[in-house]
C-alpha cells in the first residue's frame, strides 16, 4: 500500500479556487458612465448594456459554457443589488456577445495556472 503524502486541505482549496470568478462591482456600479462612450457615434437604438458586462458574460460563456439563458438568470441574480435598468435577455446577451472578439483558446484555456481572474471594469 502507497502513502498518499497530499494536504488534501490545499488540494481541495486549488479545486474550489479554479471555480471562483471576482467580480469588480465597478462593472454594475458604472453602468451609466460606460454606456456614454460607445453610444456616443451610435446610429440607431443606444446600447443599454455596457461593453465590460457583455465582456464579463461572454468570458463566463467561453470558462463554464453556460447556456445564454443562465447567463441572463445570472446577470438578474446581481441586477437585483443595484439600481440600473434590468438585466438583458439571452437574446441580446448572445447577439453581443458574438460581435466582441474574445479569444482565450491560446491564453487561458491551455495554461497550466489554475487561477484566473476577470477583470471587466474596463480599465487598464
Amino acid at each position: 500500500m502507497t502513502s498518499d503524502n497530499r494536504e488534501w486541505g490545499k488540494y481541495n482549496d486549488a479545486l474550489v479556487r479554479r471555480g471562483e470568478i471576482l467580480l469588480d462591482s465597478s462593472t454594475i456600479n458604472n453602468w451609466k458612465q460606460e454606456l456614454k462612450q460607445p453610444n456616443k457615434a451610435k446610429v440607431g437604438e443606444p446600447h443599454h448594456y455596457p461593453n465590460p458586462l457583455i465582456t464579463l458574460l461572454g468570458l463566463i460563456r467561453i470558462l463554464y459554457h453556460p447556456p445564454y439563458r443562465q447567463l441572463e438568470g445570472f446577470i438578474r441574480a446581481l441586477a437585483k443589488h443595484v439600481e440600473e435598468p434590468q438585466a438583458p435577455e439571452y437574446t441580446t446577451i448572445c447577439r453581443r456577445i458574438n460581435k466582441l472578439n474574445i479569444n482565450l483558446e491560446e491564453t487561458l484555456l491551455k495554461s497550466t495556472n489554475p487561477v484566473i481572474a476577470v477583470d471587466s471594469s474596463g480599465k487598464a
